[in-house]
């Protein structure tokens, strides 16, 4: 019903109310519609071959971000890796021993802070063997999409079990409820599907609108034709790309922005700082590991998709994603709260300043919640 319309309507009722009421509405309304929740996440892992140093990768980064998040009162998501955690856990020889417990404390601390855990898995980790002190994945199960729906559905309840009896002491409530797919690769969809249906998962966080790569071995993700950019959606169970209502389990998809311009003309365009992004290029040439896991590329999309990468983005890069998020549910005027994931790896985080900078800005804004991605999943799918 238009605006007109309403105050026709409430014209009819009491002369006042043709003004008072539906202002009152506009305004609800409004503030409702200009609420974004900003979902902080974190792929927390070492390299994808097993190889690097959790404490540098994993460890020392989170107990930062951390800090800055409190000092803010900002929410942040760790989507913890599974399969590295649960083979160091039972590895001989005291330092991964120690690598486990620590990410166990880590962890702990995260939710008495008031954060949130939920489950990342890279399939390439079943069957992983400790060789010479060092890992040895299996890559021909890189691609959940390959993996038998059995062995897929025991490592998600492994792992899920695992998180709920380490951290409910802490927090009675704690479930994991969301999951995100290792290198985004839930397609095709029906083992994956039902392996979450199986373990009480509600929500998948792996569609990134736009992205699309074939690899030389035959697996691809295409997320070109994805339902929204912006809004939740109940999956297809073939593939999670895809609308069916009634399927019991959401995709909440990460915002993404396409671009035809090089890389870093599309990085200066939105936010000019040439001096930050030198610093940034400068800071990856020295990161060592960067281990290599998946086949090689032969095709993909003819424009590259970006998300909000808060570990070298510019902040104000990351400021302009809030108002198109903002800008499209206003103008769509849905009952459903706005939400944009950033999302960052704890072990290609290079820019705590810049971090800072970016929660600065969002707290000033009081229509910018933060949030854990459980907290916003149990409220609004």
């Amino acid at each position: 019903m238009g605006k007109a319309n309403r105050k026709d309507l409430f014209r009819y009722f009491h002369p006042l109310s043709a003004w008072i009421i539906p202002a009152l509405i506009d305004l609800g309304l409004e503030y409702r519609m200009s609420i974004c929740n900003i979902l902080l996440h974190d792929d927390w892992e070492i390299y994808g071959d097993g190889t690097g140093d959790p404490e540098d990768l994993m460890f020392e980064p989170a107990r930062r971000i951390l800090d800055i998040c409190d000092q803010y009162g900002a929410k942040y998501t760790f989507y913890a890796e599974i399969g590295q955690q649960l083979h160091m856990l039972n590895a001989p020889g005291r330092k991964w021993q120690q690598y486990a417990n620590t990410w166990e404390e880590v962890l702990k601390d995260a939710i008495k802070r008031g954060h949130d855990v939920q489950l990342h898995f890279h399939p390439q980790w079943i069957g992983a063997e400790l060789k010479n002190g060092e890992w040895k994945l299996d890559y021909t199960k890189w691609h959940s999409g390959h993996v038998e729906t059995e062995l897929l559905d025991e490592w998600i309840g492994k792992g899920k079990q695992y998180l709920e009896n380490l951290l409910q002491p802490l927090n009675e409530s704690y479930r994991v409820v969301i999951y995100r797919a290792g290198g985004w690769l839930c397609q095709p969809s029906n083992g994956l599907y039902n392996a979450l249906r199986n373990n009480g998962i509600v929500c998948d966080v792996s569609v990134m609108k736009g992205r699309y790569a074939k690899y030389a071995d035959g697996s691809y993700l295409d997320f070109r034709d994805a339902v929204s950019r912006y809004e939740p959606w109940e999956v297809d169970p073939d593939n999670f790309a895809y609308e069916k209502k009634g399927s019991g389990v959401w995709e909440l998809p990460v915002f993404t922005e396409t671009s035809a311009l090089p890389h870093s003309a599309y990085l200066l365009k939105k936010a000019f700082r040439p001096l930050h992004y030198y610093r940034i290029h400068h800071k990856r040439k020295v990161q060592k590991g960067r281990g290599v896991y998946s086949p090689k590329i032969v095709k993909k999309a003819k424009y590259k998709e970006y998300y909000g990468s808060f570990g070298y983005m510019h902040f104000q890069h990351l400021l302009s994603y809030v108002d198109k998020v903002r800008d499209y549910h206003q103008s769509k005027q849905t009952s459903l709260e706005a939400h944009l994931t950033f999302l960052t790896h704890s072990k290609s985080f290079l820019d705590y300043d810049n971090f800072e900078q970016l929660l600065i800005h969002c707290t000033s804004d009081n229509k910018l919640h933060f949030s854990t991605t459980r907290a916003y999943v149990n409220k609004n799918l």
